[in-house]
């Protein structure tokens, strides 16, 4: 695994070990941002359940202007950090639950121009999540929330949000979604 472009490019990163980090591949993490282009530019990003941190540092790497961490694992964290000391960066890394960090960003008056999400494929909640995203106010009003999940469980509608884009790439499909405004 391998940051693919820009200031970080050809850096090869760090992956916890064991069957509970499923990094994303290179070939989706391509197709990520590529769609997003320029969007990346200056953002302001959120990887939640980070992992390796792949997404957020790729983000990092073309341009975005602050990147935070969320994973609730002490490897995935102490991975994330050997990863931003590799490449000599810095950013926010919080362990602790995504709804703990969800509740602490509204406290905080914290909001994302993008919101990377990679949970387990086992993971059920992403109506919850994307209403708490929403209620909370963490997705900025032009934001994209860009979610991870297998090709083998349909996503269920997620009120307030509409999809921009959603490809499946093998096992994996890949959803962008913006906040509705009806």
């Amino acid at each position: 695994m391998r940051i693919i472009a820009g200031q970080y490019k050809g850096h090869k990163l760090y992956a916890p070990r064991g069957k509970t980090v499923r990094p994303t591949l290179d070939r989706v993490r391509e197709f990520i941002f590529s769609f997003l282009g320029d969007e990346v530019q200056d953002a302001v990003v959120l990887d939640l359940f980070a992992g390796s941190g792949s997404l957020g540092l790729e983000a990092m790497s073309r341009g975005a202007k602050e990147v935070s961490f969320v994973d609730r694992s002490a490897a995935a964290i102490q991975c994330i950090k050997r990863n931003l000391e590799k490449i000599s960066a810095s950013a926010h890394v919080y362990r602790m639950p995504v709804q703990v960090f969800l509740k602490f960003a509204q406290e905080q008056k914290l909001s994302y121009d993008l919101i990377f999400c990679d949970p387990p494929y086992a993971y059920d909640r992403l109506s919850e999540l994307a209403q708490e995203i929403k209620s909370r106010q963490i997705l900025k009003d032009r934001g994209l929330f860009i979610y991870e999940s297998s090709s083998r469980i349909s996503l269920p509608i997620v009120q307030g949000f509409h999809i921009i884009k959603q490809k499946e790439m093998g096992d994996t499909v890949i959803t962008f979604f913006s906040l509705s405004h009806e």
